[in-house]
C-alpha cells in the first residue's frame, strides 16, 4: 500500500512538472507574444552568425553550401516570427481616438458603444496579463525555467499596460461629457434652426395659397432670407459651415447636377429677363423643333403651351400639347425667342383643311375679308395634305406676342363662321351644300 502513495505521489508529481516546463507553450496570449519574439531575437543572432560564417568559408565549397542552407532555413523561420514580435502591437487595437459629437453620433450611439465593448474585451486582456506574471514567478521558483530577465520584461511593461486601460476609462468620461454638451448647446441650436425652417417654410406657401399665384420675387427672398439665416445663426462655426458647404457641394454636384442647373438657370432667367411668361419661344427636341408660348416659369422648370410642331421645313402641324422644359435648356441648347422682335410683333399661324373640289379664289377672297377687317397683316398658302387628300391652308399673320392667344382663337372663330356661310368652300371632313339639298330631296 505504501509503494502504491509513493509511485501515484511520483507520477502526480511528473506530470505537475511537465506542466510546468510547459509555460512557454502556455495559450496565454502575453506569454505566447513574449516567446515569439524571444525565438526571433533568437533567430536574428542566427542569421548574423550564420552570415559571417559564410564570409569566412568563402575557399571552401562545401562548407559555404551547407552554410548557405542553414541561412535560407533560418530566414523562413524569420517569416513566421515577423508578426506579433512586441506587447505593442496587443495593446495598439485599445488606442482611441476622440471623435466629434454630431446629430448622427448623437441619435446612434455608435462610438459609445464601440468604446464600451473596447474597454470589455481589454479588461479581459489586461487580466490574462497579470495571469502571466504570476505563471512565471511560479516556474521560476519551482523549477528555474524563467529568468528575472523574462520577469522583468512584464513587469516593466506592466505600467504601459495600467495607463492604457486608465486612458480607455478617461476617454469613455469625455465622451459622455461631449454627449452631454451637444445635447445643450448643438442639439438646442439645430432645433430652434429647424423650427425656424419650419415656419417660415409654411409662411411662404400661405402667401401663394392667399395669391393664387407663383411670385418669383417672393421666392428669392426667401431663399436669401434661409441663406443669411444660416450663416447668422451659425457664426461661430462658420469655417466649419464653409468646409461643410464645401464638401456638400462636392457631393451634391455629382448627384443633384440637374437640380443645381435648374436653380442656377431660374436665377439667371429673373435678372436676365432672357425669357417672360408669354414669350414665344421655339426649342428643339433632336431632330423636331417645336413653337410654344411660356405660361409660366417656376424655379425647376419652363411650361410650354405648344402652338406647332416642325417636323421638316415644310410641314407644320398644330398639336396644342403642354410641354414642360427644364431650366437647364437655356443654358445646354438652343432656342428661338419669337417675341424679342421689335415692337413685340411675332407671325402667328392657323390652319384650315379643305377638300380639293373647294374654289380657292373665293378662299383667298374670304380670307382676305375677315384679316382685312380685323386689320391683320397677312399671308394665305396652300400645300396638300399627307394623304393627298386634302388642302391646307396655311394662315400667317403678325400680332403682338402678348396677344397671340387671344387672338388666335378670335381670329380662327371668325374664318370658320365666314368659310361655313360660303357655298362654293367645302371645308375637309365637311358635306357639301349641294350635296346636303339633294340628299334632302331624295328622302
Amino acid at each position: 500500500m505504501k509503494t502504491f502513495f509513493l509511485l501515484f505521489s511520483l507520477v502526480v508529481f511528473l506530470l505537475g512538472a511537465e506542466e510546468e516546463k510547459n509555460v512557454w507553450g502556455n495559450d496565454n496570449i502575453w506569454i505566447k507574444t513574449y516567446t515569439n519574439a524571444k525565438n526571433y531575437k533568437i533567430i536574428i543572432n542566427n542569421i548574423v552568425k550564420i552570415e559571417n560564417k559564410i564570409k569566412r568559408a568563402k575557399n571552401n565549397p562545401v562548407l559555404l553550401d551547407e552554410l548557405n542552407q542553414r541561412l535560407e532555413l533560418q530566414k523562413s523561420k524569420l517569416d513566421l516570427y515577423e508578426q506579433n514580435k512586441g506587447f505593442d502591437t496587443l495593446l495598439y487595437p485599445y488606442k482611441f481616438t476622440m471623435p466629434n459629437v454630431n446629430l448622427y453620433e448623437y441619435l446612434s450611439n455608435k462610438t459609445r458603444n464601440e468604446l464600451d465593448h473596447k474597454i470589455e474585451r481589454y479588461i479581459v486582456l489586461k487580466n490574462d496579463f497579470y495571469l502571466a506574471i504570476s505563471m512565471l514567478k511560479n516556474d521560476a521558483k519551482k523549477h528555474k525555467d524563467v529568468s528575472k530577465k523574462d520577469i522583468a520584461y512584464f513587469e516593466d511593461f506592466k505600467e504601459n499596460v495600467d495607463k492604457t486601460y486608465l486612458n480607455l476609462l478617461d476617454a469613455k468620461v469625455e465622451l459622455q461629457n461631449r454627449y452631454k454638451e451637444y445635447e445643450t448647446q448643438s442639439l438646442q441650436k439645430h432645433l430652434i434652426t429647424l423650427i425656424v425652417f419650419i415656419i417660415s417654410y409654411l409662411l411662404y406657401k400661405t402667401v401663394f395659397w392667399l395669391t393664387h399665384k407663383r411670385n418669383r420675387f417672393i421666392t428669392v427672398v426667401y431663399v436669401v432670407f434661409l441663406l443669411g439665416f444660416l450663416v447668422l445663426r451659425y457664426i461661430d462655426d462658420l469655417l466649419y459651415f464653409i468646409t461643410f458647404l464645401s464638401v456638400a457641394a462636392a457631393a451634391l454636384t455629382l448627384a443633384l447636377r440637374e437640380v443645381i442647373l435648374n436653380l442656377a438657370a431660374s436665377v439667371y432667367i429673373l435678372f436676365s429677363n432672357v425669357i417672360r411668361i408669354g414669350d414665344r419661344i421655339m426649342v428643339q427636341f433632336e431632330t423636331k423643333h417645336t413653337i410654344g408660348d411660356i405660361v409660366d416659369i417656376s424655379l425647376m422648370k419652363i411650361k410650354l403651351h405648344e402652338i406647332g410642331d416642325y417636323t421638316n421645313l415644310k410641314e407644320i402641324k398644330n398639336v396644342g400639347r403642354t410641354i414642360y422644359l427644364p431650366n437647364s435648356y437655356i443654358f445646354t441648347k438652343v432656342f428661338y425667342n419669337y417675341s424679342r422682335k421689335k415692337d413685340g410683333f411675332i407671325n402667328n399661324l392657323v390652319e384650315f383643311e379643305f377638300s380639293v373640289d373647294s374654289d380657292f379664289d373665293r378662299i383667298e377672297s374670304v380670307t382676305h375679308e375677315v384679316m382685312d377687317e380685323l386689320g391683320l397683316t397677312h399671308t394665305i398658302a396652300f400645300s396638300l395634305n399627307n394623304l393627298k387628300t386634302g388642302v391646307v391652308a396655311m394662315i400667317s399673320y403678325e400680332t403682338n406676342y402678348q396677344m397671340a392667344s387671344q387672338n388666335r382663337g378670335e381670329i380662327s372663330i371668325k374664318l370658320l363662321r365666314a368659310y361655313k356661310n360660303d357655298e362654293a368652300i367645302i371645308l375637309k371632313a365637311a358635306k357639301s351644300p349641294a350635296k346636303k339639298d339633294s340628299e334632302n330631296a331624295s328622302e
